[in-house]
């Protein structure tokens, strides 16, 4: 059985992305990874995707999920310019598939571009949201 996870899919449309690679190859599913978040004179840009929601429609084989993006950098222009690198994978797209199969319908950034300072490092992020409409089912190749 293959894993059908939308978030493992976000990542690997932003780790794909030629605008985000310019800035980040550190993408992230959930948390920060080994020397991401680092102190002040040390910030380096990655982005954290995570989970929001992920209903499943009723009676249909799909999921409505809610994606959170934290767009980090070292100053606050970096932190947007990521931010609006990764909304443009993800806003108006239309139906593809994953490299696991899971069918996308959709996609769109519905909310974002909010910007913050990590509790911890104080590093400047930017906060999205994207909505993807995804299958429950694998796609047949």
């Amino acid at each position: 059985m293959t894993l059908l996870s939308p978030l493992a899919a976000a990542v690997a449309e932003l780790a794909d992305d030629s605008a985000v690679k310019a800035i980040t190859t550190r993408i992230r599913p959930v948390e920060p990874g080994a020397n991401d978040a680092l102190g002040p004179g040390k910030w380096v840009p990655f982005v954290v995707v995570s989970v929001l929601d992920a209903p499943w429609q009723a009676n249909t084989a799909t999921s409505s999920v809610t994606l959170g993006l934290r767009c980090y950098a070292a100053t606050f222009a970096g932190a947007e310019a990521l931010y609006l690198a990764c909304a443009a994978v993800f806003h108006r797209r239309g139906p593809r598939i994953a490299a696991s199969r899971l069918g996308i319908y959709n996609s769109l950034v519905t909310g974002g571009g909010v910007f913050d300072r990590d509790p911890d490092t104080s590093q400047p992020l930017v906060h999205g949201i994207v909505e993807m409409n995804v299958s429950v089912q694998a796609i047949p190749a």
